[in-house]
């Protein structure tokens, strides 16, 4: 089913990418920059969710314009987005609960939005819009203000890379394992644009898929989840 998904998914996204001439309306290409404020929701088997803090990353990539109908537009884009969290205690391989222990993440995500565009005074639009993403963990690395500890035995220092797997109970030592690299959920985004190329808006993405690993054939009954709110610096070609 997931498969299935994923398909479809793609498959409307390489059709609104590269087949923008099938549209009588102008289309535009654009660049979009700026950065995200994000954090990971980690949830106990007991329903318990764990405290930790948001991180600010960058997010960069291209967009595409597709007009549908009067005001209404397709938007299909292409992003590379900093993900991450921080905290204490999150890992416990980090030597003393008071240590802070952070996460900086790196993704591919693919959103398509249907955005409303409608017009505002001569120059300007409104942009409110909602739709679907995708995303791929490419890597990350960490950092604490402790050492990395097992038994005593010292396995890295104060920083290492991350790990995207399904199976938690394969890795490197000293290499953290953040959850399953394919990730999925719904964004909105909110904004204005003016003199026909330039915008700034605020975008929000909600999770819904379930990244935690699972430990061989063990399921932990955990959930791992990511959740981030952003600025950015639109400019249409």
């Amino acid at each position: 089913m997931m498969r299935k998904w994923l398909f479809t998914y793609l498959s409307l996204f390489v059709f609104t990418m590269f087949f923008p001439t099938l549209s009588d309306a102008q289309v535009q290409w654009g660049v979009r920059a700026g950065m995200n404020m994000t954090n990971s929701k980690f949830t106990q088997a007991d329903g318990s969710v764990d405290e930790t803090d948001p991180v600010v990353r960058m997010q960069i990539g291209l967009t595409l314009d597709v007009p549908v109908w009067n005001d209404i537009y397709l938007q299909p884009s292409l992003i590379y987005q900093g993900k991450g969290f921080k905290g204490r205690g999150v890992w416990s391989a980090v030597t003393g609960e008071d240590s802070e222990f952070k996460v900086n993440l790196s993704y591919l995500v693919m959103p398509v939005h249907v955005v409303f565009k409608p017009r505002i005074g001569s120059s300007g639009r409104l942009l409110v819009g909602a739709g679907p993403y995708i995303g791929y963990g490419l890597g990350g690395n960490w950092e604490s203000e402790t050492d990395l500890l097992y038994d005593d035995i010292m396995l890295a220092q104060r920083q290492g890379d991350v790990n995207f797997t399904k199976d938690g109970s394969v890795g490197d030592m000293g290499t953290y394992n953040y959850g399953e690299p394919w990730d999925y959920g719904l964004g909105f985004l909110l904004g204005y644009e003016f003199m026909e190329r330039y915008s700034v808006q605020v975008n929000g993405d909600f999770g819904m898929a379930n990244l935690q690993y699972k430990y061989g054939d063990y399921d932990t009954g955990q959930e791992l989840k990511n959740i981030g709110l952003g600025v950015s610096f639109g400019y249409k070609f």
